[in-house]
């Protein structure tokens, strides 16, 4: 039950949303409708002209001036009643002048019907009990009955006696018994004589059904339109559906302008919906259209109707401007004070500006001495900060060299040793072959190169630990600068691949081609080869040596 009421709230305001905009939007449309009303009235004349103009033809039949009367009369019916009296009043004088009965009754009950909605309920008893209710017959029989009903129907409208109000609303139903008994289930005037009767058995969610279903076959540009949607709204109105109620209502009063009905009640009656909404603008509106088309259909009912709620509508709605102008009043001194107050504050604000522009000089000029001041101060921490690396650099390449210096001296004066002890044990060697008389193995012996190649294989391997004594990480640094399947790994006990020595060589600042030629006892071209395959190789074809120069000894 929580989760279900917490939806509930939460539903509520996208619900009232949604009414809210409906309304809203039929409103607007009916607002929109009301403002061309004049180019449907126009319309409306345009058409009853053309048919005027058939009356105007010469050596007419009374049979052809009966019919085309009888169309004015169609137009004139809910748009002007004295017209469509007039029309009906010459047709009886032809059908009386052509002894057609039928066509006697259908005029009379049609002038009943322009009586009724006329507000002269005495003329139009007078007529209906003047017809012989044994010359009806077909649609005549109907109309009879209809006639009656809405004749009951007006003066309980135009009653305020209840008793009396209960007494013709009784009658009414039972010519709407009659009426039930031989019209046809699935006709207009089926459905708007059986649905109020509906409601008036308590069956209101029937009636609202039955007009629902019709509806689809009405157009909404038409007076049956306004009628059956103006039932449905009454229908809402007892079974307490506010928001359904003000849709039928409104849609209503569209298609009486639409379709040009003087004789309208919808708009009255949503006059009086907005009164009790508090939308008093509107509803004062509404009720002086409403009035207007009243008086120019010259009809008591309906101006009687709307003379009740106007002096109410209009009495709220001029208290609402007064109230609103006394507001207006209280607002524009409200503002005048207020302006007051700006003008002190402006003037406030102004010398406070005046008094900030000046701080803001002092403070821009002391600004501008401290950036100079600034500016000196970076220049020198630049210089010195220059310096410091310069320094930093020079001690470290002072520290490089001085270790290099110590790994080579120290292997220097221990191969030189080394030299001349060999020497020294070459020369027994020699000396004893000599002696001994073995010229020929003095020969070969001088003539191999075992001895050189032995030295050779030992200085180079020398030559490699001192180096990767002072520079440990020095393989692993120049692959660095190598593609993965570029690199170089010295095999099984080698220390330094001849490539590695170049650079090697290089790193401790011999860069000639031709020093390192000597050192390594190769040609000079294949010294350049070597270096200028590494370096297309590399990653950094650009400053390849200058990186190898970069490694560093720690």
């Amino acid at each position: 039950m929580m989760h279900i009421l917490i939806l509930i709230i939460m539903l509520l305001p996208c619900s009232l949303g949604m009414y809210a905009s409906a309304i809203d939007s039929l409103l607007s449309v009916l607002d929109k409708t009301i403002v061309m009303r004049r180019q449907y009235e126009e319309e409306k004349e345009r058409y009853i002209s053309l048919i005027k103009d058939e009356l105007k033809q010469g050596r007419l039949t009374d049979m052809e001036r009966y019919l085309i009367q009888n169309r004015l009369f169609a137009e004139y019916n809910s748009y002007i009643s004295d017209s469509a009296l007039h029309y009906i009043n010459e047709n009886i004088l032809i059908a009386t002048r052509l002894n057609n009965r039928q066509w006697i009754n259908s005029s009379i009950l049609n002038k009943v019907h322009i009586l009724n909605t006329s507000g002269l309920f005495v003329e139009a008893m007078e007529l209906l009990k003047s017809l012989p209710r044994n010359t009806l017959e077909g649609e005549n029989i109907v109309d009879y009955y209809v006639c009656f009903e809405n004749l009951y129907l007006y003066q309980a409208e135009y009653a305020t006696d209840r008793n009396y109000v209960n007494n013709y609303l009784r009658i009414a139903n039972l010519y709407r018994d009659s009426i039930i008994s031989l019209v046809p289930e699935d006709t207009y005037r089926y459905v708007v004589v059986h649905a109020p009767q509906l409601i008036d058995q308590g069956k209101s969610q029937e009636a609202i059904c039955l007009l629902k279903n019709f509806l689809p076959r009405l157009k909404s540009n038409t007076r049956e339109y306004a009628v059956a949607t103006s039932i449905l709204a009454f229908a809402y109105h007892v079974v307490g559906n506010k928001q359904k109620e003000m849709e039928a209502r409104i849609s209503s009063a569209i298609a009486d302008i639409r379709a040009v009905v003087k004789e309208n009640y919808s708009l009255c009656a949503l006059a009086e919906l907005l009164y009790g909404m508090g939308d008093l603008e509107r509803a004062n509106h509404y009720i002086k259209i409403s009035m207007e088309d009243a008086n120019y259909y010259t009809t008591r009912l309906r101006s009687s109707q709307n003379s009740k709620m106007l002096p109410l509508i209009d009495r709220a709605y001029q208290q609402e401007k007064e109230i609103q102008q006394q507001r207006q009043r209280m607002f524009i001194t409200g503002i005048c004070i207020l302006s007051v107050f700006l003008l002190l504050t402006v003037l406030c604000v102004l010398w406070q500006m005046k008094k900030l522009s000046y701080a803001r000089k002092k403070v821009v000029a002391a600004n501008s001495q401290l950036s100079i001041l600034n500016s000196e101060l970076k220049k020198l921490n630049k210089s010195q900060h220059e310096a410091n690396e310069r320094l930093l650099h020079t001690n470290q390449t002072l520290t490089e060299a001085n270790h290099i210096k110590e790994e080579y001296l120290g292997r220097f004066l221990s191969l030189s040793s080394s030299y001349i002890s060999k020497m020294e044990e070459y020369r027994r060697i020699l000396n004893k072959q000599a002696a001994a008389g073995k010229l020929e193995e003095l020969y070969r012996t001088l003539k191999s190169d075992r001895f050189i190649n032995q030295e050779l294989k030992e200085f180079y391997h020398n030559f490699d630990v001192s180096f990767l004594k002072i520079f440990p990480n020095f393989v692993e640094e120049f692959n660095r600068l190598l593609p993965v399947e570029e690199q170089l790994h010295p095999k099984n006990e080698e220390l330094l691949v001849t490539e590695l020595r170049i650079f090697a060589l290089i790193r401790l600042g011999i860069t000639d081609s031709a020093r390192i030629a000597e050192f390594l006892r190769y040609s000079i071209t294949t010294i350049y080869t070597y270096r200028s395959k590494l370096k297309n190789k590399s990653l950094c074809k650009e400053d390849f040596e200058e990186r190898v120069m970069k490694i560093t000894s720690f």
